[in-house]
This record gives C-alpha cells, structure tokens and sequence, in this order.
C-alpha cells in the first residue's frame, strides 16, 4: 500500500513538474501558400469590404481558427490575418509606415510561417515582402516582417534581412 502511495505521489509530481515542459519546448512553425493556385475567393461578406475600397481579395491556406487574406490594390499586395477575437491588415506598415522600396508587396512565391510557442499556441507570423529599389529601378529588396500574434492583438514587431533573423525576433519577448 504504502508503495502505491509513494508512486502515486512521484507521477503527481513528474506531471506537475511537467507542466511546464511544453512550454519550454521549442518553437516551431506551420507554413501556408500564398501562391495563386492554393487561394480562392473569400465569401461574399468577407470580400465586401474590400469591393467598396477597390481591391482585390484572396482568401489563403491558414492554421485552424486563422483567417488568411491577401489583399491587393493597383501598386501593392499585402495581407490580412483574421482569428476568433483579432483582425489585422499589414497594409499600413508594409505601404506607408515601413516600406523597403517602391511598390511593396508581398512576395507571394514564397509562404507565410506561423510561429508557434512550445504549446502549439500561434505567437508570431512571418511574411516576406518585396520592393522596387528607389536607387536602381531594376533591382528588387527583400525583407521579412515580423507580427507578434496574441489572442486580442497583432502588431508588426519588425523586420529582417533573413528568415533566420525574422525567427529570432518572432520567438523572442518583443511585444506589441
């Protein structure tokens, strides 16, 4: 009996010491296409909004209970990320408060990376864009952007030269 006792004590404390095993565990990623053959039309209430602004709208593959739209005006693409309690649009910081060039837009032969926590909670996405260079019309930049992702809230937290740097960033303590 008092074996039983003595076990059933020490799985109760590996299970509680554990608990937070998950969230140490590494991050990870979940990957989804932007790519004109994975995307389709978004439900005529989604698309609304963007039909009155004049834009083009797709919806994309993205990880349960995300929303994945990539919006498009003449000169730029962007996207816009939807969830249960959150939506967001990267057009401001993509456009007009970070651009890397002329016409930026989302590079859309690339995939979007989803960041995830150690628990599967999703923490950061990273979305590469592309634009014109302002000093050589036919070269092309390229930079990573990184959101920070919470239940309520998406901001874009800053971008990078390489997916390396954009994970860095995604898996660090930098918030909204």
């Amino acid at each position: 009996m008092r074996a039983r006792v003595v076990w059933a004590a020490a799985a109760i404390a590996a299970a509680v010491a554990c608990s937070s095993c998950a969230a140490r565990a590494a991050a990870d990623s979940v990957y989804t296409s932007l790519r004109e053959s994975d995307c389709h039309p978004p439900p005529p209430e989604a698309a609304a909004s963007y039909e009155q602004r004049d834009l083009g709208v797709q919806q994309c593959p993205a990880p349960a209970g995300w929303q994945l739209l990539l919006a498009s005006s003449d000169a730029n693409t962007w996207v816009d990320i939807r969830g249960a309690t959150v939506a967001w649009s990267a057009e401001r910081a993509i456009v007009y408060e970070m651009p890397i060039g002329l016409f930026p837009s989302v590079d859309t032969a690339t995939n979007v990376e989803w960041r995830r926590d150690g628990r599967g909670t999703l923490t950061a996405v990273i979305v590469r864009v592309l634009a014109q260079d302002r000093e050589s019309l036919t070269t092309q930049q390229s930079r990573v952007f990184v959101a920070r992702v919470t239940p309520t809230t998406i901001c874009v937290i800053g971008r990078a030269a390489t997916a390396a740097e954009a994970r860095a960033l995604a898996d660090g303590t930098r918030g909204c």
